[in-house]
């Protein structure tokens, strides 16, 4: 039953896998409090939630294990509260999808679950291992090459290498494997009355030995036949639309390589939704390939932003998104209690410790009320952050290998500032003409990090070909015991355009008392809105 208007605009991806390491016991009401309080009032309009961790869950299912209950003996505490806690709620009657169909619905809110098609916790956590990884290693990756629970990736002995990360991953060449996923899909869009489900292609973003093969492709998409024809019958069950959204790579190209033939599954009518890339490329995404694939079907684009971003920055995001022609907004990892900030803490996107809901910052679910509304935060203070390294460096190539993991080739920075020019794209999206006209003086400010900038360092900043004025810039350490500088200079509005600018920095000469050269690791642009 395919789709005819437009679904959701504001997903909130829920990471309930991890809620019940708090502490024990964890009860139903906790749970709930917890789990679905932030969405209560806000502007999201769909709820996906995930219970998995490679290949176990955080409920109870006929089609997979409980995480971590095929340990005997634990090695941590709150491994123990992980699993005790979900064995605990669903003896008490409150098994997890119980409670996320019954509650979300409640909040009037469509909810599905996600299905995480292949994850890699499990290779750097062995209490994570399933019983089937365990006795089924020829259905791995790393089958023949290497495959050791204990030594983990860290043991890995090329840990340069992609396959340092992927070898404990399924390899679906294997029926078995595609089998196993299929079961439990199934389980949640017929035993719980769910609005569809999310297939998390992205989560670890590696499914065959090779890449570019279209046979591996084709038996992918006849995974996603049999999706969307369980989906279509409980659709005709249940009498309401049950959609299919994806999860995958940032570009339809590095998608098909991988074995997800995206192009076919939209012609074919398989999806109703897709999410590019996993949230490490936010303002650098493409939509334009990806709208030009669904233009005239009902499937809709939602770009996906990962981790909880301060409201100035997520504010930036939305704006250039919807300018770039978004569907919608697909918000992952955005936080729960694990990562908080309680009401005295400075709002920031630092991870802190555990904060229950009614401790936490109001800032931190502000976005939730806000984002879906153009009209609202078009005049709001914005944060335009380029993103560097967008996830922590696997050893080896400083992360090259896990930027090509992801997909993420396209990000430009750190950029090693030798003799010559190097320039960036810079994206903005703020209605400075419209802002002015309603009587608000838009304060603009550009800040760059520096990596061993030192003084003698000689070089000219241009935005889309203007000089910004060396006279007009301050820098300041990072922390006077460290090697990174904050530079900053005032922009005049008319130096931007709306869409992509071009930031250019021209070195002439680096200090000869330095063995190292200089880095640009990150920009930063704010917009502050003024009067009115």
């Amino acid at each position: 039953m395919p789709l005819e208007s437009q679904p959701y605009r504001v997903i909130f991806e829920a990471e309930w896998n991890d809620i019940p390491c708090v502490d024990y016991p964890l009860t139903p009401e906790k749970w709930v409090s917890e789990s679905i309080r932030p969405l209560a009032g806000t502007q999201v309009d769909c709820l996906f939630y995930n219970f998995c961790s490679s290949d176990g869950f955080v409920c109870a299912l006929d089609s997979g294990p409980i995480l971590m209950d095929n340990f005997e003996k634990l090695g941590d505490a709150w491994v123990w509260r992980y699993r005790e806690n979900t064995k605990r709620l669903v003896a008490e009657g409150a098994n997890p999808p119980d409670l996320a169909v019954e509650y979300g619905h409640a909040l009037g809110i469509k909810v599905a679950p996600i299905v995480r098609m292949n994850d890699q916790h499990d290779m750097f956590f062995k209490y994570e291992v399933s019983q089937f990884k365990f006795d089924n290693p020829h259905l791995l990756l790393g089958h023949g090459k290497y495959v050791d629970w204990e030594k983990g990736s860290y043991g890995h002995p090329h840990r340069e290498r992609i396959e340092s990360f992927t070898w404990g991953m399924f390899d679906f060449a294997h029926a078995e494997v595609r089998a196993r996923r299929l079961s439990v899909i199934e389980e949640f869009l017929t035993r719980w009355d769910q609005d569809g489900v999310c297939l998390d292609f992205d989560r670890a973003p590696w499914f065959f030995q090779e890449e570019g093969r279209q046979e591996d492709a084709d038996l992918m998409t006849e995974l996603l036949v049999d999706v969307r024809r369980i989906a279509d019958e409980q659709a005709a069950r249940r009498g309401h639309p049950m959609f299919v959204h994806v999860r995958v790579l940032p570009t339809i190209e590095a998608s098909h390589r991988r074995g997800l033939d995206v192009r076919r599954w939209v012609e074919e009518g398989l999806v109703d939704g897709i999410s590019p890339g996993a949230g490490y490329l936010p303002l650098l995404l493409d939509l334009g390939p990806w709208l030009k694939l669904v233009e005239d079907r009902p499937c809709w684009i939602h770009p996906c932003n990962n981790h909880w971003k301060t409201v100035k920055t997520a504010r930036a995001w939305a704006k250039l998104m919807d300018h770039r022609g978004a569907h919608g907004y697909y918000l992952f990892n955005w936080g729960h209690l694990l990562h908080g900030f309680d009401e005295n803490t400075p709002p920031q996107s630092e991870r802190l410790g555990t904060v229950w809901m009614d401790e936490l910052h109001p800032d931190f679910y502000q976005t939730l009320h806000e984002i879906a509304d153009p009209h609202r935060i078009a005049y709001g203070d914005a944060l335009y952050d380029l993103e560097a390294h967008p996830h922590g460096p696997i050893a080896g190539i400083d992360g090259e290998a896990h930027r090509h993991f992801r997909g993420i080739d396209a990000i430009e920075l750190p950029v090693t500032l030798t003799v010559g020019t190097h320039t960036i794209r810079l994206p903005f999206a703020e209605d400075l003409a419209g802002a002015e006209a309603r009587g608000f003086t838009p304060q603009i400010t550009l800040r760059l990090k520096l990596r061993q900038y030192t003084f003698p360092d000689d070089f000219d900043v241009s935005l889309n070909g203007i000089l910004l004025d060396p006279a007009t810039r301050t820098t300041r350490a990072a922390f006077i015991m460290d090697n990174d500088t904050w530079m900053t200079y005032p922009v005049h509005g008319e130096v931007l355009n709306m869409g992509d600018n071009t930031l250019t920095l021209t070195v002439s000469s680096l200090n000869p008392q330095m063995d190292v050269t200089p880095s640009l690791e990150n920009v930063e642009l704010e917009v502050a809105y003024r009067g009115a």
